[in-house]
């Protein structure tokens, strides 16, 4: 599988990100990755050159528009200089284009926070204890994924595949590399999971990962072998509608939508879902109709008559909307 030619899988494995320790990997022909090679020379500790890498990740954007990675360095460089609105304003964009983006930027501005938890204290004295046993080291995995220390949740989820050799570890462990853009990494554990036997959580996290950079074929191959092994996993057909609706196919969205709500029809949110998907549509009565069943199973739920309501205003039941606005007021209030 080559995904040399793939910028936003190259950018991001990159990890040329302004104070990152990168590994500076070899750019080959990709101009994309010589100019971020580039620019993140201008912010090394013998530079320092900051308001001048910030005009270059400009011009960037400007030559890749499309491109997370960019504007996520611009974001640092303005949070490092003060300029939080601006900082905020890029974080948006490459949040938009690739939501590990924001889990990247969250974990930068967050990590390390409560690291002298209890849980974490008592999971270090009894590693320090009992150093071969590779649960404990998979739940302090998880407890530092909680707190953002993001690094040391790797260390561990390594750790406990040296000790216990389980696979599925690496699922975990590629789960955080895909929140850390160290997508490279992420896809060579999916990779070894499957190569060594099928398993749907892999198929899933890689079809999240192809999604991510915008591989849309490859991921919906592998939400299709993830179904094929698990034809009543919900949380499959939900990532196969939401790859449609970013692809603009409405019709194959609501046909995975209507797929979860045939395997949970008591759940409210599938509906509003469905809605939302048949309201881009601009088939109006349809997401009315969803939106009704979704105040049928949660009618407390103030939003939906909000909702609703704006969509009988757009169809002309200037009645149904008022009493759905009022609704909604009321709903409110009582909060």
């Amino acid at each position: 599988m080559n995904l040399q030619a793939n910028n936003y899988y190259i950018l991001a494995s990159s990890q040329l990100f302004p104070f990152t320790i990168a590994l500076e990997p070899k750019s080959g022909n990709n101009e994309s990755l010589m100019l971020a090679k580039k620019i993140y020379a201008l912010v090394k500790v013998n530079e320092k050159k900051y308001d001048d890498a910030i005009v270059e990740y400009t011009k960037a954007i400007a030559l890749y528009p499309d491109q997370p990675f960019f504007y996520a360095c611009r974001s640092i460089l303005h949070k490092f200089n003060g300029d939080d609105e601006s900082s905020f304003y890029d974080y948006q964009i490459a949040k938009r284009f690739d939501f590990n983006y924001h889990h990247y930027l969250e974990w930068l501005e967050n990590q390390g926070e409560m690291i002298e938890s209890e849980d974490l204290l008592e999971l270090d004295k009894n590693i320090s204890t009992k150093a071969d046993n590779a649960q404990l080291y998979l739940n302090r995995a998880m407890v530092q994924v909680q707190h953002f220390n993001y690094a040391e949740a790797l260390s561990d989820y390594s750790k406990a595949f040296v000790i216990d050799n389980n696979i599925n570890i690496l699922v975990s462990r590629a789960a955080i590399y895909l929140q850390v853009l160290q997508y490279d990494k992420a896809l060579a554990d999916l990779n070894l999971v499957i190569d060594a036997a099928e398993s749907v959580d892999a198929y899933l996290y890689r079809a999240k990962l192809f999604i991510s950079i915008k591989e849309y074929d490859k991921a919906l191959d592998d939400l299709d072998l993830a179904i094929s092994l698990d034809s009543l996993n919900i949380a499959l057909y939900e990532e196969k509608a939401q790859l449609f609706e970013q692809v603009e196919q409405y019709d194959m969205a609501i046909v995975n939508y209507s797929k979860i709500i045939e395997l949970n029809s008591t759940d409210f949110y599938p509906y509003v879902l469905r809605a939302d998907a048949y309201e881009k549509k601009v088939d109006w009565p349809s997401a009315i109709s969803d939106y009704s069943e979704a105040i049928r199973l949660n009618p407390y739920y103030s939003d939906l008559y909000q909702y609703r309501g704006l969509l009988r205003e757009r169809s002309g039941d200037s009645v149904g909307a008022k009493d759905d606005f009022s609704k909604y007021e009321e709903l409110e209030e009582e909060d």
